[in-house]
């Protein structure tokens, strides 16, 4: 019985850092109206972050906390309304915004050709009573969609709405502004994404200690995409956050 006791509070000390809920908005856009600059996998980025969220080791999301917006349902006027999903949200809760596909700064690209800007996913976080906000991108900044369909160059200015202190924002990336952000055949998925979710269901756990941390996480997807890509590719991390910040338990799968 004492060991018990003793199992029991720690797994009540380590869980105390997660959030009570998850409420997310997950867009992938590869196939885009009026332009052949479409993309390959962008869609299936989509779904396998639903799926990770979804799962145990994701924090089992309900459906009615997760939106999931893939080629043509993803125009702006429904990742708008998608995004009113974060006024759910209690203190406690956390909320994820995931996005794949063509983007420029400042902007995400939704499926109409329409620009999602940054202030306007910020609006939706200001709206949002949750403590932990997320924001992850594997998203190609291309401008015009001129640019090749098998590479997507992030620049760091691109977020900047999104680095207001006063709204405690992680926002994680694909890559350094003077790269691109690649998807693959091999992989059926960005670089970035595959590792993201690879990292997030356990991989990441570096102390072996059944909690990934924000740091964690990072260090793993950085480490990873970096070797895959031979250093052509390297994710970038920045907001207002705790790096202890918990994004998956193992002890709940």
């Amino acid at each position: 019985m004492k060991g018990f006791l003793i199992s029991a509070l720690m797994l009540a000390t380590i869980t105390s850092g997660f959030a009570r809920q998850t409420y997310a908005v997950v867009v992938g856009v590869a196939d885009y109206v009026g332009t052949v600059n479409d993309l390959k996998y962008a869609d299936a980025d989509a779904r396998l972050i639903t799926r990770f969220l979804q799962s145990p080791r994701g924090g089992s999301v309900p459906p009615n906390h997760i939106i999931t917006l893939v080629n043509g349902q993803a125009t702006h006027a429904n990742s708008l309304r998608a995004l009113r999903l974060f006024q759910s949200a209690q203190r406690d809760d956390r909320i994820i915004f995931f996005f794949s596909g063509h983007g420029f700064e400042g902007t995400f690209f939704t499926a109409d050709g329409m620009e999602l800007r940054h202030e306007e996913l910020k609006a939706a976080f200001r709206k949002s009573a949750a403590t932990t906000k997320m924001v992850w991108a594997d998203a190609c900044h291309s401008g015009s969609l001129r640019q090749s369909a098998h590479v997507r160059p992030v620049s760091r200015k691109t977020y900047r709405p999104l680095r207001e202190p006063s709204l405690n924002i992680m926002v994680m990336a694909s890559s350094r502004s003077s790269q691109k952000s690649g998807e693959y055949g091999y992989l059926k998925h960005g670089a970035f994404t595959y590792y993201l979710v690879k990292g997030a269901q356990g991989e990441a756990d570096q102390n072996r200690d059944k909690i990934v941390t924000i740091d964690e996480h990072f260090q793993y997807v950085y480490n990873r995409v970096r070797a895959f890509t031979h250093n052509r590719q390297i994710p970038i991390i920045y907001g207002k956050f705790s790096n202890a910040t918990p994004v998956t338990s193992l002890l709940t799968s």
